[in-house]
């Protein structure tokens, strides 16, 4: 059995991209990781921009939330991965709940979700007619 059991999708707003980026590195199980989010190609009834992601994760992923990255005990750490950037899109990271929206101000984490589901539950509609849907 895999040790992927979880589905997570992120919505992440454009201008935390950098920070989602390497808190990514953390989370993720390569240095390619720090490219996880590089489009914000979806978009909100205002016209603010995010990147997607969604892919399967091991349970210590979801057990690093809401942890001080930076603490001895954090789960999950990284030699290359600028900390405090990874610790300011872990503050603004929320889970998603029924009837929540994307914004501006945090990182919605959706767990086993569909994720195209999940991000028109948010308000969200991808750009352009090129953008390539998950």
């Amino acid at each position: 059995m895999s040790e992927y059991i979880h589905r997570m999708s992120l919505i992440v707003p454009e201008s935390m991209i950098p920070q989602a980026n390497q808190l990514a590195l953390i989370a993720g199980e390569s240095a390619a990781d720090v490219s996880t989010f590089s489009v914000a190609d979806y978009q909100d009834a205002d016209g603010n921009l995010y990147a997607v992601c969604s892919t399967v994760i091991k349970p210590i992923v979801l057990q690093m939330l809401g942890q001080s990255l930076s603490a001895e005990n954090a789960p999950l750490t990284s030699d290359i991965a600028d900390i405090v950037m990874a610790q300011q899109a872990m503050d603004a990271a929320v889970m998603y709940v029924d009837g929540m929206t994307a914004g501006i101000d945090k990182i919605v984490i959706a767990i086993d979700i569909e994720p195209l589901l999940a991000f028109e539950a948010m308000g969200l509609t991808i750009v352009g007619s090129n953008a390539d849907p998950l």
